[in-house]
């Protein structure tokens, strides 16, 4: 009885404050996916501060998981507001805070990427969405965007979805899950790319200016230089796979790749240092396990490097094989060929982009001997190929990216 009294007078409250409250002109109010450490997530929040500022918005504020977030390498940022009392004690007081937040603001982006189908958590999602609905009680639009939903979702999250107010507009970030999406909740999806399409690359930094030097020594010498990203989650999703030996399975392609193709160098490419074994950690495993005559043709990125001297960074090479979609996107937006580690269906989305098939590779099959090598020679041998595939389609795959803010 109580909630649902607290329930009554949050929708009222939330009404009135979107009525009485002025917002500032030109604003916009962020809910990211999440706290700071996914470079995937750095990417999607950068990209979208930026490309708001550039379509002339004024003033733009950004949700905070728990007081600890800095999201302050992120320019452009006018306001923060923190979220702890919610998301880890359901507190209500907060929420109603949250209503006057949001009424400053014309417009709430819940920045959906792939935390909305409860995945990682069911708690967490619900919550998302939960918050997407008190934006719109306020009268503020509110859109859920540039998002995945796997084929599998938490029947809690498709019902949370559903029950969403028509006002409240969702965008899906590939076709796959735009016809998900409109199959489970029987509400109109726009089709849209990720915004992580649009990040601009930058270089400059002291870490890409490094990194770039050493591209460059070796293409001097006729190298092909290729990109390598081992995603820490896996060992969190597949038991089997430890650290030792995902760090082990990747020694052995990259060894089986040496040794077909002795001109090629490796750059270890790190994209998020959460966990205790991050990205970090498992390239440094991977390093360490090689001999010592392919080490001294290697090289780890150093992190902390800003997502757009990431992406900067992989436009110089020839080839990347990635655990990361983020790393993945900032690989096609340059039209720099990539082959995934797909842990999640949210790359087969992906790739439907640009009507490319057999780019992914289960996780289940990285313990399988000389399996991974063989996913990268193949496609590796088809570069050229795949690298013009790509180019065709990059332009509407842009066009998509800016209808998460222009539609």
């Amino acid at each position: 009885m109580k909630q649902k009294i607290l329930s009554n007078l949050l929708r009222f409250y939330a009404r009135w404050a979107g009525t009485f409250i002025k917002p500032y002109p030109n604003s916009v109010i962020l809910l990211p996916p999440y706290s700071p450490g996914s470079y995937g997530d750095a990417a999607v929040v950068t990209s979208f501060v930026e490309n708001l500022s550039k379509r002339g918005v004024k003033r733009i504020a950004l949700l905070n998981y728990q007081e600890a977030d800095d999201w302050s390498f992120i320019k452009g940022v006018d306001e923060f507001f923190c979220l702890e009392d919610f998301f880890h004690y359901q507190a209500w007081k907060i929420r109603f805070s949250f209503c006057d937040t949001i009424s400053r603001y014309e417009q709430f982006f819940v920045l959906g990427t792939d935390v909305m189908d409860g995945y990682y958590s069911l708690e967490d999602s619900l919550k998302r969405i939960y918050l997407a609905k008190i934006g719109s009680q306020t009268g503020r639009p509110t859109r859920i965007v540039s998002f995945s939903f796997n084929a599998h979702p938490e029947s809690s999250c498709v019902t949370a979805l559903r029950e969403l107010p028509a006002s409240v507009k969702l965008f899906a970030r590939d076709p796959v899950s735009k016809e998900r999406l409109e199959r489970y909740l029987q509400r109109p999806v726009t089709l849209t790319a990720d915004i992580a399409f649009l990040l601009e690359p930058r270089s400059g930094g002291q870490v890409s200016t490094e990194v770039l030097g050493w591209i460059k020594q070796q293409q001097d010498q006729n190298a092909i230089v290729v990109g390598i990203n081992a995603n820490h989650v896996l060992i969190e999703k597949y038991p089997a796979l430890s650290a030792e030996r995902l760090a082990k399975a990747y020694q052995s392609a990259i060894q089986d790749i040496y040794n077909r193709f002795p001109e090629v160098r490796f750059l270890f490419i790190p994209h998020d240092i959460r966990g205790k074994a991050s990205d970090v950690v498992i390239a440094q495993a991977i390093f360490d396990a090689l001999p010592e005559s392919i080490q001294q043709m290697s090289k780890i990125v150093p992190l902390p490097c800003p997502t757009a001297e990431i992406k900067y960074i992989v436009s110089k090479l020839a080839f990347v094989l990635s655990g990361k979609m983020h790393l993945a996107i900032a690989c096609l937006s340059q039209g720099i060929p990539v082959a995934c580690i797909a842990y999640q269906d949210k790359f087969e989305g992906l790739f439907q982009h640009f009507e490319m098939d057999n780019m992914t590779m289960a996780p289940e099959e990285l313990l399988e001997p000389g399996k991974l090598s063989q996913f990268f020679i193949e496609r590796f041998m088809k570069r050229q190929e795949l690298a013009k595939q790509i180019q065709i389609h990059l332009p509407k795959v842009i066009e998509l990216a800016e209808k998460n803010i222009s539609s």
